[in-house]
């Protein structure tokens, strides 16, 4: 899940005009994922239940208020 949704952040942030390092990628996925609900399944992997669709994720990228970046 980690890499489909490093991949969906980076695609909304190259198509508004952003470039992040790898690091500030992974910063920003951590921070992301830190706020959303898992649960578990069958098997012990975990998948998140909230947060985990394109709008919800640019909405979150542009509330935030990435001058950071």
């Amino acid at each position: 899940m980690k890499e489909t949704l490093k991949k969906l952040m980076k695609d909304y942030l190259e198509a508004n005009g952003y470039d992040l390092s790898e690091e500030k990628m992974d910063d920003l996925v951590d921070e992301y994922e830190s706020m959303q609900t898992f649960t578990e399944l069958e098997d012990g992997s975990f998948e998140m239940v909230t947060g985990n669709t394109y709008d919800e994720v640019s909405d979150w990228i542009r509330h935030k208020a990435i001058w950071w970046i």
